[in-house]
């Protein structure tokens, strides 16, 4: 069946691809994917609930909420229900509508919401990250419809919205709404890796504040710029430390380690006027990865104690050096391999697929541990092989959609039947 309808499979994706579906932080425009998603659901026989994440009773006083977003009307998630006759175990497929914006560069292969296939690559923004993902869970579920596939356990579909940008609303609303299962399956794309864990991530801002102005005078100049600099090679040093310091059983292997990553430079403040001279201050943006098991509280008291150490030396100490959070922290987390769900998965992809998939650990940050810690299910992440994710010209594998219908079909009926 899933080789029947590659074809409808795929213009379906293409389809959703064409929605500039993107997350501008603090709005986003997922409007009209998600009338699509909930009238496509609908037109399958589901019950579809659409709901805005700050319509969900008490969810701004949790510790989960990202705050300072903006909902309107049009902003909602999407959740599709198919009652099971009963007696049978309940699953989750789960996945994010919103995508990253168009920027930055330009895109050479085709425009970002202009899908085109090329080598067995499906091109488009949000194709791997993660429309194809998406696809393919809904083309399980509506060939299983289609087959007359009646489950005793209940089926969940949802398209959430605002994951992107560290953000985790959409999905903390539908657990907090009671959306949850005996099996949550999140399609991020892995590579084909099924990923019980995932990394957590620690966002914030390093200012340096110097001295303002230009050396006419003869008097000292300290410009924060050139400080930065040398803050630059010291992130570079945390990030040898760090992974040295730290290690994980499922995250083993090439591009498994613990890294970091400097996204923004930036001097003075928001809206302030810059001078034609040595700025005031200086910031470098800043994400640090981490591992399941590690906190807050652990990681700030390592992470400070670096930097005021690193304060001290020549071309730092003439310097005030501020370490400041940004957005949240996104929590890692990890489903125990051996548990019934996971054993379940793997035996389904053994099935469909006629081998053995790899395990591991997820080597990104994303909204594992809402599903695992709020929403108290086990959950893994699956997802399609791609690249040039949040930049131009991204694709996905379209061999591995199709894969993925099957197998995610495969892990419905046998744990729902």
């Amino acid at each position: 069946m899933v080789d029947k309808n590659r074809s409808r499979i795929l213009k379906w994706t293409e389809s959703l691809i064409r929605f500039p579906s993107e997350n501008r932080p603090p709005d986003g425009n997922e409007g009209e994917a998600q009338q699509f998603i909930e009238e496509e659901c609908r037109a399958i026989g589901f019950e579809v609930d659409s709901f805005k994440p700050d319509s969900v009773p008490g969810i701004e006083n949790h510790p989960y909420w990202l705050p300072g977003r903006n909902y309107p009307d049009d902003r909602r998630n999407v959740v599709a229900s198919l009652k099971g006759s009963g007696g049978g175990r309940s699953i989750l497929l789960s996945g994010h509508i919103d995508v990253a914006p168009r920027e930055p560069g330009r895109w050479e292969v085709t425009e970002p919401f202009e899908p085109l296939v090329r080598n067995g690559r499906l091109y488009g923004r949000g194709s791997a990250d993660l429309k194809g993902g998406m696809a393919a869970a809904y083309w399980a579920v509506r060939i299983l419809v289609e087959m007359g596939f009646k489950p005793r356990g209940d089926i969940l579909f949802e398209s959430v919205v605002d994951e992107e940008y560290a953000g985790g609303n959409g999905t903390l609303a539908s657990r907090l709404r009671g959306y949850n299962a005996d099996l949550g399956i999140l399609t991020e794309p892995t590579r084909m890796e099924v990923c019980p864990a995932s990394l957590g991530a620690f966002l914030g801002n390093i200012t340096l504040r110097g001295k303002a102005g230009v050396p006419y005078t003869g008097s000292q100049i300290t410009n924060p710029i050139l400080g930065l600099s040398r803050v630059v090679q010291l992130f570079s040093e945390w990030e040898e430390k760090w992974r040295r310091g730290n290690s994980h059983p499922l995250f083993k292997g090439k591009d498994k380690e613990l890294k970091i990553l400097l996204w923004n430079l930036s001097t003075g403040s928001e809206g302030e006027f810059t001078q034609l001279g040595a700025p005031l201050t200086a910031r470098l943006s800043w994400i640090v990865w981490c591992y399941p098991g590690m906190g807050e509280e652990e990681f700030y008291r390592k992470f400070r104690k670096y930097w005021d150490e690193a304060g001290k030396e020549e071309g730092l100490k003439n310097f005030k050096i501020e370490l400041v959070p940004d957005y949240h922290f996104v929590r890692p987390w990890e489903t125990d391999p051996s548990s019934e769900a996971v054993q379940a998965v793997l035996a389904a992809w053994q099935r469909y697929m006629g081998e053995q998939p790899s395990v591991g650990g997820a080597s990104f940050s994303c909204d594992l541990a809402i599903y695992g810690d709020v929403g108290k299910m086990p959950c893994v992440i699956i997802g399609p092989r791609g690249d040039n994710l949040h930049a131009p010209d991204e694709w996905v594998l379209l061999e591995d959609l199709y894969s993925l219908t099957g197998i995610f079909a495969t892990v419905i009926s046998r744990w729902c039947g």
